[in-house]
């Protein structure tokens, strides 16, 4: 729960902050709902699947103490990769469903490989592994997860028109915001 909380409470300060940019629009409600939907999972995948390391990792054990991979799938562990692949369609589908900005592959991809990048790196502080497969399937992960949004979207072609934007980078604030809350912190038992 705590680490829940040292994501969150930093992106419920930028939303207050910044709740000015709300007024006089259609359907705050159900995008600040949808906002904590993109949030939860995106707690999910950085902390309870990944893992991430924090500040308090580097002081633990001295610096940097992770391994890194760099050569794509020698390490034969198909059930991770398909794993990393489901780990990160939720945010593929989530990025156009909530944001009208975040409908183009490209930009939801760059998501995706970002954060990928991010808890990786992060990972490095935990002795934790760092691997290219992960970035990998987790990029391609995103990508299936906006093919799913794409075929959702033409069955229900209403779906995401009540969007509202509040910030062009709003998912991306609440992911790197998230992970710095916890990053500075949040300090495992």
């Amino acid at each position: 729960m705590y680490s829940f909380l040292c994501f969150i409470i930093p992106n419920a300060i930028w939303q207050v902050v910044n709740k000015g940019k709300y007024k006089g629009k259609e359907h705050v409600i159900r995008h600040i709902v949808w906002t904590y939907v993109f949030m939860l999972y995106c707690y999910l995948a950085v902390e309870v699947a990944a893992d991430m390391g924090t500040m308090w990792d580097i002081i633990k054990y001295g610096g940097i103490r992770g391994v890194v991979y760099l050569k794509p799938f020698m390490i034969d562990e198909l059930k991770s990769h398909i794993l990393n692949v489901i780990m990160f369609m939720p945010l593929g589908f989530l990025l156009p469903l909530v944001w009208n900005n975040f409908r183009k592959i490209l930009k939801v991809a760059i998501v995706g490989l970002l954060m990928s990048l991010a808890i990786e790196v992060s990972q490095l502080f935990c002795y934790r592994t760092t691997d290219i497969n992960d970035l990998i399937t987790n990029t391609l992960g995103t990508i299936t997860g906006y093919m799913l949004w794409i075929i959702f979207h033409k069955i229900f072609k209403r779906s995401g028109q009540k969007a509202v934007i509040m910030h062009k980078l709003e998912p991306v604030i609440y992911i790197f915001v998230g992970m710095f809350g916890i990053f500075f912190l949040y300090k495992k038992n």
